[in-house]
């Protein structure tokens, strides 16, 4: 299958970086962030969406439609539906990955109360192996994040038909 999605990550500086991506159809933006925050949500947004084989997330929909800015507005949660859940996953677990301390289950616990106060029931996939695997996910990118040199890019394909691991 093409990818539904080409995602490449240039490190430009020590605090800057270019988000590229392009569309099956070869549409597509880039765009130049700002490192410390943004490239670890784009990363964790990446590993909870191809792990969870999501279509309907940030990066699914920017696959169809729209643009990153567009869809940056409010984190996506004023989209609603499976963006916003998927949202809010990943803003929690963007502040667990730097714990010492961090357990699967005591987070997909903690998550799926937080959840719980939007009205919105952990998804299915949202299991403690799930978040194990996107932790695992997310180990294996800032490796090789840290592996680019400066100039050079770091591409990912995303492909949410390929699941390699569904919990």
């Amino acid at each position: 299958m093409t990818a539904l999605l080409t995602l490449r990550f240039t490190k430009l500086t020590p605090d800057r970086h270019r988000f590229q991506y392009r569309r099956a159809d070869g549409t597509g933006e880039a765009i130049e962030m700002e490192t410390r925050s943004l490239l670890l949500h784009d990363l964790a947004h990446y590993a909870v969406e191809s792990e969870a084989g999501l279509k309907g997330s940030f990066y699914g929909i920017l696959a169809k439609i729209g643009g990153y800015q567009e869809l940056s507005v409010n984190g996506g949660a004023a989209l609603g539906g499976e963006i916003a859940i998927t949202e809010r996953i990943v803003g929690a677990l963007q502040g667990a990955l730097a714990r010492v301390d961090f357990d699967t289950a005591s987070f997909q616990s903690e998550v799926a109360d937080y959840l719980s106060l939007f009205d919105d029931p952990p998804p299915r996939w949202f299991t403690p192996a799930f978040v194990a695997a996107v932790r695992e996910r997310m180990r294996q990118l800032n490796g090789r994040w840290k592996a680019t040199p400066f100039g050079e890019t770091m591409e990912l394909k995303f492909r949410p038909d390929e699941v390699e691991h569904r919990s």
